[in-house]
């Protein structure tokens, strides 16, 4: 069975075969997250249940807080992980302020018991309904018999509680392999090859530059990655930051050059998977000593990856 994806709106009518269901924004879909998604799959094969599994297209502190945020994974990324674990349905709710108004009874109404679930998986922390009054134990206390709920305790890692925001300090300080340990896989980023300065071609080491979007900002400097096209993998590295050495950027950028590489990708979209962190971006005396650099920089990775 194809997963389906339906983004619920506030008001309409489903008809949806009875589920267990994980609901949360899960952004990253990290090692704790994956807790609930175990969950609802031995649920599933326990009371031969759908397994569903629903999010906002949008972080509520979005349209709680008029706050812009950046996120660790997109929508189609979830998307791909979810269909590979067998799930039946992903369930994208439209958040916006009439939803964010809802009573804790009103969100429950709307989104289980109108929509056929039969048991609910949350992390200890979620929250739900007008300035997040409900908690998880209510979800039980207001449950009227229509579902059974599951709640999930914190996981920790290291003495570390695992969440996305720790992963997004992690990235915004460099940490990456702390990011991809609880992560639970390497992190990544989906983007298109737009075109840059060409300044990479000039000196050797073409680079695509990638548009990423709404990612978060990771600390700059040059990593270790692997780029994916056309369900191919190579070995690249990849510098974030300005350019100082060939006349600074105004805005932050990801430039990848993949090895043993040749091909016109410009408007084509890439993954970019990152295994670690090579240095700091710095400015150099002149461009003979940046390419020396750069030489160094791809030896390196080619001999930790080798």
């Amino acid at each position: 069975m194809v997963m389906e994806i339906v983004h619920i709106k506030l008001n309409e009518t489903y008809h949806l075969l009875p589920s267990v269901l994980a609901i949360g924004f899960f952004d990253g879909l990290h090692c704790g997250h994956m807790r609930l998604i175990d969950q609802v799959l031995k649920v599933s094969e326990e009371k031969s249940l759908k397994k569903a599994f629903m999010t906002f297209d949008v972080h509520p502190k979005t349209v709680y807080l008029k706050e812009k945020t950046t996120y660790l994974m997109t929508m189609k990324q979830k998307e791909i992980m979810l269909e590979e674990l067998g799930f039946d349905y992903f369930l994208i709710i439209d958040f916006n302020e009439e939803v964010a108004k809802l009573s804790p009874e009103q969100f429950i109404q709307n989104y289980f018991i109108n929509l056929n679930v039969k048991h609910v998986v949350c992390g200890f922390d979620f929250t739900f309904g007008y300035r997040a009054k409900g908690r998880a134990d209510h979800l039980k206390q207001l449950s009227q018999h229509f579902y059974d709920v599951d709640i999930i305790d914190e996981y920790d890692m290291n003495d570390q509680k695992v969440s996305s925001s720790c992963i997004k300090e992690y990235l915004h300080q460099g940490e990456i392999e702390k990011a991809n340990q609880m992560l639970g896989r390497n992190y990544s980023i989906i983007g298109q090859v737009i075109h840059g300065r060409h300044n990479g071609h000039k000196i050797g080491f073409p680079t695509a530059n990638v548009d990423y979007g709404h990612y978060v900002t990771m600390k700059k400097g040059v990593y270790g990655v692997y780029a994916y096209y056309q369900n191919k993998r190579y070995l690249a590295m990849a510098n974030i930051g300005y350019n100082p050495t060939l006349g600074a950027l105004n805005k932050m950028s990801l430039e990848v050059n993949i090895f043993d590489f040749n091909q016109d990708i410009y408007d084509q979209v890439i993954k970019i998977e990152f295994l670690f962190r090579v240095r700091d971006e710095c400015k150099f005396e002149n461009v003979d000593a940046l390419i020396k650099q750069l030489k160094k920089d791809k030896e390196s990775i080619i001999c930790r990856c080798d």
